[in-house]
């Protein structure tokens, strides 16, 4: 096989690495070792490894499976498409509502809600930011989204910003099938030709299982056994309201809305619960205001927060907020300053090769003493000037949680979150989306592949829609823009926004193109489907062994929907020949990938590209990956249980 010269046509290898399909297996799998030796070995940061990876994917796919060198290149075009419109396009809107939220001060008051309304406890706040909140985010967006928006609330609560990270990452599993109102389903119903209700339902009969202990298997990582026999009650509530709605709506309406509504009803249950109850140790679990770096903030988007406030914070009751032009700090280091001594002041930071210095120190507490009672006053900075720090301060007269949000504050902080919610809902049910659409062929690609496993020709078709879900976030923007023009916001924030959407995407969007280009080669090149067939030979293990399909190809495009795309129809094709069930060989591909979304480089670049941490990608990968493969073979045992134990469990066609 190979190029044909009569037909033109490239006829993909299954097998062409001497007839055997373990060493075409083997050798295939060689790009994506190279990608997790060089993240989470080398250390080296996710563009370069992901570049490295591709670079010998190419080799690979050229000299070993013989792909024409013009078709490859073709290939790794159409995936630097894939990846900017539409993945990076829904990210960078979404990422542009954040900033704004940064620098108008209601991501701040976000968070004094999330302290005012919910204990002080890390392990409360982590259930409703990171479980429940980061679901909603997964359900209406997607796509990395959660991990960058999550990760950097619970930093600004005092967490750890890899551990945040992780946890969020961790969470990030269970909704994802679900994710950007049900779009990896409905993929997956199209490639394989099944019907969506009922991979819908299959779907929603085994990842249920997982959001009911995934809260508490968080609270374990976070603080162990002990942490979690204080704090059950809050977890319990969290995941088995998320996993009944879940359940319950992926059974009987559909794939569009089990995330939303299973993420809105465990935000609900969870807030109410804890009005009512706290754990008894939660003062050992207190949520701090951190200062962070000058270098962390611009990557958390927060050059410059707007000051909307000039009178004496203590009259209010105002957490004492300072305003200082400070130079930055060593990248990843998180500056606090608490407070201990006589004065309201002890100074813990810890500064990146002493560069912000002592006069740091001293112009906070000249600034600070300049007001009575301790409190900071706010230091002026001209539109081009210094960065922003925030500082907890103490005094006798000033509550550690900052000022209560009042209403309209309380309604601003969340509205962001919630119309995005509202109008992505809208937009799909709507079906604006599909307006503008067009299909594109891919000249000199389209139709010149031979997909030797299924015996016809590979379309590639580059499918534009310029109403896609970015740009649906992109008119939730706007709308937030003029609330905050009428608010009386500065319209410099807009330029404060847009300019660090470029501090902080740069390097995932590369990282992106590179992992999707390697995707995109795998596909064109034959790699993904000799280790489907491989995978696919091994009889009644298949069952296991099927998750694996979807978990590898996630990793790869970091998208449970591409995932589907590229394995769903072949795990089909591979249960009618081996006597398994179609429904729950799909699903399984789909809730197999969802297990490698906290491993992916696409998702670990954006996650880290709001927390300080861009270019140590490999340091979450490295703590994320054992608990990747813990879930995916627990669901692979699932799996194997749903289809020999109890197949009356799965759904008819």
């Amino acid at each position: 096989m190979g190029y044909n010269a009569t037909d033109g046509l490239f006829y993909q290898e299954l097998t062409p690495i001497g007839g055997s399909i373990a060493g075409s297996f083997f050798v295939g799998a060689i790009p994506i070792v190279v990608v997790l030796v060089f993240l989470g070995a080398i250390r080296l940061p996710a563009y370069i490894a992901s570049f490295i990876g591709l670079v010998v994917g190419i080799f690979i796919s050229i000299f070993a499976w013989h792909m024409p060198a013009q078709l490859c290149f073709l290939s790794i075009a159409a995936g630097f498409a894939f990846a900017l419109w539409p993945i990076m396009w829904i990210v960078v809107n979404a990422m542009l509502v954040y900033n704004l939220s940064v620098h108008s001060g209601l991501f701040d008051s976000f968070r004094r809600w999330m302290i005012w309304y919910t204990p002080s406890d890390r392990r409360i706040l982590l259930l409703i930011i990171g479980f429940s909140f980061g679901a909603l985010l997964e359900g209406v967006a997607g796509f990395g989204t959660p991990g960058a928006i999550c990760s950097s609330l619970l930093v600004q609560l005092g967490f750890d910003p890899v551990q945040a990270l992780v946890l969020v990452l961790l969470f990030d599993t269970t909704p994802v099938a679900f994710g950007a109102l049900g779009v990896p389903v409905t993929t997956l119903a199209s490639v394989t030709g099944l019907p969506a209700k009922p991979l819908s339902a299959m779907i929603g009969r085994q990842l249920p299982l997982f959001a009911l202990f995934l809260p508490s298997y968080a609270i374990v990582i976070l603080g162990g056994w002990r942490s979690l026999l204080t704090c059950w009650p809050a977890s319990l509530v969290s995941g088995l309201s998320f996993a009944i709605m879940q359940g319950i709506m992926s059974n009987l309406v559909g794939p569009e809305l089990p995330d939303v509504v299973a993420a809105i009803v465990s935000l609900i249950c969870t807030i109410t619960l804890v009005q009512f109850w706290k754990p008894r140790d939660h003062a050992d679990w207190a949520a701090k205001y951190t200062l962070v770096s000058a270098e962390d903030m611009a990557a958390m988007g927060g050059n410059k927060v707007e000051k909307t406030n000039t009178t004496n914070p203590a009259a209010d009751g105002d957490l004492g907020r300072l305003e200082y032009g400070g130079r930055p700090a060593e990248d990843g280091n998180l500056n606090q300053l608490d407070n201990a001594n006589a004065n309201g002041y002890e100074d813990k930071t810890e500064l990146g090769n002493g560069e912000l210095g002592n006069s740091y120190v001293e112009e906070n507490r000249n600034a600070c003493d300049a007001q009575t009672n301790n409190v900071p006053k706010n230091v002026d900075q001209d539109a081009d000037g210094p960065q922003v720090h925030a500082i907890e301060m103490v005094g006798a007269e000033v509550d550690p949680r900052g000022r209560k949000p009042n209403l309209w504050e309380s309604i601003l902080a969340w509205y962001p979150w919630i119309s995005i919610a509202v109008l992505v809902i809208i937009w799909t049910f709507v079906g604006i989306a599909n307006y503008g659409a067009k299909s594109i062929p891919i000249q000199g690609l389209n139709n010149q592949v031979y997909l030797t496993l299924y015996n016809k020709k590979y379309a590639a078709l580059y499918a534009f829609q310029p109403l896609a879900t970015g740009t649906c976030i992109l008119c939730s923007a706007i709308l937030f823009f003029i609330l905050l023009m009428a608010t009386g916001h500065k319209p410099i924030i807009l330029w404060w926004s847009i300019r660090d959407l470029f501090h902080q995407l740069f390097f995932p969007i590369i990282t992106v193109m590179f992992i999707i280009a390697l995707a995109y080669l795998f596909n064109y090149s034959g790699i993904a489907y000799s280790m489907g067939l491989a995978l696919s030979s091994v009889g009644k293990a298949f069952p296991f062994l099927s998750v694996f399909l979807g978990w590898i190809a996630c990793f790869l495009s970091g998208s449970d929907t591409s995932s589907n795309a590229l394995f769903g129809n072949l795990q089909v094709v591979a249960a009618r020949q081996i006597g398994l069930s179609p429904i729950l060989m799909a699903a399984a591909n789909s809730s197999g990938a969802v297990m490698s979304k906290m491993i992916s480089p696409q998702n670990l670049t954006t996650g880290v590209s709001t927390i300080g941490l861009r270019g140590q990608e490999g340091k979450i990968l490295r703590r994320t990956f054992f608990h990747s493969l813990i879930l995916v073979s627990l669901l692979g045992a699932l799996n194997c249980f749903e289809q020999y134990v109890i197949p009356g469990i799965i759904p008819p066609a």
